[in-house]
């Protein structure tokens, strides 16, 4: 044994050598055991000897002194107990690895590192695979509120918010809200409020299982108006800020499947002088593939001296050519596919042209309006004459803030779920619809228009929109490739769509909506009319530039 330091010291009764020996580490691949050497204590009283430091052990091996026939002394030396390395365990051989958070589906194989099963991911492979499923169901929840405007003096949007959270949690005080364990996804809008009420929302989806992405996208316009994208309350834009948080402000997508891509776009974009826009989200569902669902804001109604519906028809022209430029790159990357379509489809053609308070399907005169829902899937009249939409909302007795919050005291038609498309999923879906209330009515500071003076009431309804719940079902089968493929595709298709003049071509009326329809078909030969509402010479649109 190789001694580093020799230390004699006298005491009288005997003498005290103490050596020291380096420590000696034997490392392989699968296993650290580190051996110190051992030392001689020498020669002390056997039943007063010091005891070895911590990771030694003391041994006898003779005596140094007996008189009378008794041993009073003995020399005793400290033996190096083997011991593993930090990060190792497993007896004497210390081949066993330490993750000390677990490795829950995986195999710890090193040191705090996981071997986590395919499609596990997580630094303890706590992230499974989303199930293998052949349904998605899908909510709008649309959380429009008006008392944002800073000193507007109005409580209803903290009070509703409050409540809000506590039917997300599961209380039994209220009604119209599907069981949140059965969906998967959740389509919100108008969440430009204020950052406490959406944190509220945003806590109480998490506890629920629910992620979600805003898209955040950059202003695309130079338009003061769009310096904060998608916030639909346009005091909160007047006054310069967003008091969401949110980039986004009013578009937000919650999914308890992995989110895997996403892309906003901003109305604002294409000069029109106000907030709305759409944001996809590409989810993975197992097996590869690929579910792309596009929750919608759409133009609400104000005087632009064009007729909204004008307006919207570029909107859903758009939307259709969006979703059909992502079928389109996914069926040919052989990749099973479904696009949802859904959110506040904002259409009021029913309050203009009904001055009763439950308009029926008889107020759907447009030909516009049912040529507009028809390019993204939607057949408007057969959908209100079975009951699908609608109704929940025109009805004040139904809905107490439909009433309130509705222009000139009219209620809308606003929220619908749509499978654009898909490949081997089947038809889409009726829609259920429900009014989100509390069963106590709520007592609030309403703000009826944006600047209003506050006035008292009470609710039980939580928004003026419908709560609209649909299952889809998904394409079958297993793809040939993986999600990183998918997600290729999912970028090439929006990367073709921006930068391809596909958008304006698809809102122009070129592809995937009628020219006839059209806001932006007028060339500078063919103006708009007095009424707004048509091009002169109809159809004698120009391509689009």
């Amino acid at each position: 044994m190789k001694l580093m330091n020799k230390f004699i010291l006298s005491f009288g009764l005997g003498v005290f050598f103490l050596s020291t020996s380096p420590f000696s580490s034997i490392v392989t691949e699968a296993a650290c055991i580190v051996e110190p050497g051992d030392f001689e204590k020498g020669c002390h009283f056997f039943l007063s000897a010091p005891s070895c430091p911590s990771g030694y052990k003391r041994v006898k091996y003779g005596d140094c002194g007996c008189r009378w026939g008794v041993c009073t002394k003995s020399y005793y030396r400290c033996e190096g107990v083997p011991r593993c390395c930090g990060g190792w365990t497993g007896g004497s051989a210390c081949d066993v690895p330490i993750c000390e958070d677990g490795c829950n589906a995986g195999e710890c194989v090193l040191p705090g590192i996981c071997e986590c099963p395919e499609g596990y991911d997580g630094k303890s492979c706590e992230i499974a695979p989303p199930p293998s499923v052949d349904e998605l169901t899908v909510m709008t929840l649309n959380f429009a509120c008006r008392d944002t405007f800073p000193f507007s003096g109005c409580d209803n949007c903290q009070t509703r918010f409050d409540l809000l959270r506590k039917a997300i949690l599961g209380d039994a005080d209220f009604e119209g809200l599907p069981d949140l364990d059965l969906v998967d996804v959740i389509l919100a809008q108008e969440l430009g409020t204020e950052k406490e009420n959406f944190e509220q929302i945003s806590s109480a989806l998490k506890d629920r299982g629910f992620q979600y992405t805003t898209g955040d996208p950059a202003p695309t316009a130079d338009d003061s108006i769009c310096s904060d994208p998608l916030v639909f309350d346009s005091d909160d834009k007047d006054a310069g800020s967003s008091i969401s948080g949110l980039n986004s402000g009013g578009l937000v997508t919650w999914s308890k499947f992995p989110i895997v891509g996403t892309h906003a776009q901003n109305w604002c974009a294409h000069t029109f002088p106000l907030p709305a826009g759409y944001l996809s989200t590409l989810l993975d569902v197992g097996n590869g593939r690929a579910i792309a669902v596009i929750n919608l804001h759409a133009m609400p109604e104000y005087d632009l001296q064009i007729e909204a519906e004008d307006v919207r028809a570029y909107q859903f022209g758009e939307l259709s050519g969006f979703a059909g430029e992502l079928s389109n790159l996914f069926h040919d990357s052989n990749t099973p596919f479904s696009v949802i379509l859904g959110g506040d489809f904002n259409e009021d053609i029913y309050s203009r042209n009904s001055l009763s308070a439950n308009p029926g399907c008889g107020s759907i005169t447009s030909d516009l309006v049912e040529q507009k829902f028809g390019s993204v899937g939607l057949h408007i009249r057969d959908a209100c004459t079975s009951n699908k939409i609608g109704n929940p909302t025109w009805d004040p007795t139904r809905n107490d803030l439909a009433g309130r919050f509705s222009e000139s005291g009219t209620h809308q038609v606003l929220d619908f779920l749509i499978q654009h498309s898909s490949s081997h999923a089947g038809n889409g879906p009726e829609n259920v619809v429900s009014v989100l209330k509390s069963k106590t009515p709520w007592s609030g500071q309403f703000c009826e228009g944006y600047l209003d003076v506050p006035s008292s009431g009470t609710a039980s309804a939580l928004s003026d929109h419908n709560v609209v719940t649909a299952t889809f079902q998904l394409p079958q089968g297993t793809s040939t490739s993986n999600m990183d493929d998918a997600l290729a595709t999912y970028k090439n298709a929006i990367n073709s769509w921006i930068n391809g003049n596909l958008v304006d071509n698809a809102a122009c009326g070129q592809e995937g909506s009628g020219c006839g329809t059209d806001s932006d078909c007028c060339s500078k030969e063919h103006s708009w009319t007095s009424s707004g509402q048509y091009c002169n010479n109809l159809y004698q649109c120009q391509p689009c530039r």
